[in-house]
């Protein structure tokens, strides 16, 4: 559909509409298709996410290389907050994988090995997560080991305890609380929030009781909620609101998209509908995206 046509929908019509087009195009890149896979001019040449997470470039190597392989160990729990600080599969993925770092961490060799990757000019963060140093003088690499994946590994008999793994308290709200009590997991909960969603497919969380409830909410989601209820995006949406909003949303596009999301997905798809606006809008996103 042209964006002149989809500028005329109500938001909440639009909401649908991304979702349903972005989903389209995916299917139809898996199918073998060729370019272009919309005529949405927008969706062309500007990046977006998936609707799933799960369906994510990143997401897939750590579930094929790393998650599913530990999903049954409690160690799944440190391999996924080690990998998504970095969130790059190769070099930094591959490597950490390989010497055995996501299971058996040695900080000193971490570092050193992914210092040498980063003085050859390679990448060792994505470009996709904004990791701060937080106002420390020290060089990313070792700040991220340092600071914030060491305090994990030498915490995480304790972290797995506060989980409660194996009992009907092991929720992935509980499991976010205890992780933004550790060093860079806090403040926003961005972080922590993304250990939760692939924790979520762990063989420990399948079946937490808040699986298909549980989520967090951002600057971006906030956003999206706003121009799809038909709000100033910078309105302050009381939680509770927001939440409800969610729950109608993941019912809607489920009868009239017949897409089943879970809370996660769905404010995940939220973020994104928050750029795609500030696209109709003709505001240039920061990624673009080789659609045509």
């Amino acid at each position: 559909m042209k964006i002149a046509e989809v500028k005329k929908m109500p938001p909440i019509e639009r909401f649908l509409y991304w979702i349903r087009e972005r989903d389209q195009i995916l299917k139809k890149r898996r199918a073998g298709f060729p370019k272009p896979w919309t005529d949405d001019e927008i969706l062309q040449t500007q990046y977006f996410t998936n609707v799933r997470r799960e369906d994510d470039r990143v997401t897939i190597w750590f579930r094929e290389n790393v998650r599913d392989r530990l999903k049954d160990d409690p160690i799944v729990v440190f391999a996924t907050i080690a990998f998504r600080w970095f969130n790059l599969p190769a070099p930094t993925g591959e490597y950490l994988n390989s010497h055995g770092y996501l299971e058996n961490w040695n900080m000193e060799k971490a570092i050193g090995g992914l210092l040498r990757f980063q003085n050859s000019g390679l990448k060792v963060f994505t470009g996709a997560f904004n990791i701060s140093n937080s106002g420390s003088t020290k060089p990313k690499v070792n700040r991220v080991c340092e600071d914030y994946i060491q305090p994990v590994w030498k915490d995480l008999g304790v972290i797995l305890a506060k989980f409660r793994l194996g009992t009907t308290a092991c929720t992935l709200a509980n499991a976010f609380k205890v992780l933004k009590g550790y060093p860079g997991l806090g403040g926003s909960g961005f972080m922590a929030g993304q250990v939760v969603c692939d924790l979520a497919y762990t063989d420990f969380f399948q079946h937490a009781s808040d699986w298909h409830t549980f989520c967090t909410w951002g600057p971006g989601s906030k956003r999206g909620m706003n121009r799809v209820f038909g709000e100033h995006e910078d309105y302050a949406m009381p939680r509770a609101i927001w939440d409800r909003n969610l729950f109608y949303l993941m019912e809607v596009v489920e009868k009239r998209l017949n897409i089943k999301l879970h809370a996660r997905d769905l404010q995940n798809c939220l973020c994104e509908m928050g750029k795609y606006e500030r696209g109709l809008e003709g505001t240039r996103l920061k990624r673009r995206y080789p659609g045509k």
